[in-house]
């Protein structure tokens, strides 16, 4: 697929998944949503829907290059966040600013379920949602050890937590179903199908949602949010390339990785942070500025990519 036909496909993507936010931004406002119907739908898609997306992904009969692919990508993923955290760490120090871990937990973690999956579904069907289906899963488990270790102080390491996690069970059967001879039944397969053409709705419901519950105009006007939201989608994303450019992968592979790594801050960050007494407000507000200007910087990285590929 040449740049012309990716920038294409991302920018009539990305204006669907605008004007999806933008009812749910309306639905908010007019009282039709509220923040319990958010919450709900955030834990509907993350529980249910998602790790849908992921199993159906594996619906496929076996192929040993593609399987090799996944592993390869898997590595990947942990070595952009191995990255990620290192320099999150040397940017926000304890104390410096003072809410530092909020600050590593939007610079860190992407919204790779509700943004990346609409987009790499899109730009290559059922194997770009497999191929992403690494990072989600590697996100998963840095996000319920580095990711709750940053917002709970009083953090304890609980395999059980991570092994539980709907999205590690769904990647889990689905190597499994991937592994094996045979595939879903039809019906079964078709009922994965319609739970799976949800994400991309209400996703970005959920999103127009919370962009309803913040301040926009302070979301604009506080530097400390620019400097986070340029960390989560200029330099991150911009590491993640030189690194993936040297990796043993193929294209689409590379393309996969980097949009799960450049897509906005994670809705997670703001959540994690009120489930454990953070300033989730200020998490609220990175998501909020980083989904928007995505709609500018994730086209532009997918084609600057897509050009070093060319």
């Amino acid at each position: 697929m040449s740049i012309l036909e990716n920038s294409i496909i991302v920018l009539h993507q990305i204006l669907i998944m605008f004007l999806l936010m933008v009812v749910g931004y309306i639905l908010f406002k007019t009282g039709i949503f509220d923040n319990h119907t958010t919450t709900h739908l955030s834990t509907l898609l993350n529980t249910i829907v998602i790790p849908c997306c992921v199993l159906a992904s594996f619906n496929r009969d076996f192929d040993p290059a593609l399987a090799g692919t996944l592993g390869l990508t898997m590595l990947s993923a942990c070595g952009v966040f191995v990255v990620s955290i290192a320099l999150s760490n040397a940017l926000y120090r304890k104390g410096h600013p003072e809410n530092y871990r909020d600050c590593r937990m939007c610079a860190v973690f992407s919204n790779n379920g509700f943004m990346s999956l609409p987009l790499l579904s899109a730009m290559f069907g059922e194997t770009g949602v497999f191929l992403g289906s690494a990072h989600i899963v590697v996100m998963a488990v840095v996000l319920w050890t580095y990711g709750v270790m940053q917002v709970n102080r009083d953090y304890r390491f609980s395999p059980m937590r991570i092994l539980l996690n709907p999205g590690i069970i769904a990647a889990v059967l689905g190597m499994l179903l991937f592994l094996s001879p045979v595939n879903l039944p039809t019906d079964v397969s078709s009922a994965l199908t319609h739970i799976t053409n949800l994400n991309t709705p209400l996703a970005m419901l959920v999103l127009g949602g919370y962009l309803a519950q913040t301040n926009l105009a302070s979301c604009f006007t506080e530097a400390r949010i620019w400097r986070v939201g340029a960390v989560r989608l200029l330099v991150i994303p911009a590491l993640t390339m030189a690194l993936l450019y040297f990796m043993p992968l193929d294209n689409t592979a590379k393309l996969t990785l980097l949009v799960g790594t450049s897509a906005p801050t994670a809705i997670a960050s703001a959540m994690f942070a009120q489930m454990y007494g953070s300033d989730y407000l200020y998490s609220t507000k990175v998501v909020a500025l980083t989904t928007i200007l995505s709609l500018v910087t994730l086209p532009a990285v997918i084609a600057a990519m897509s050009f070093l590929l060319a």
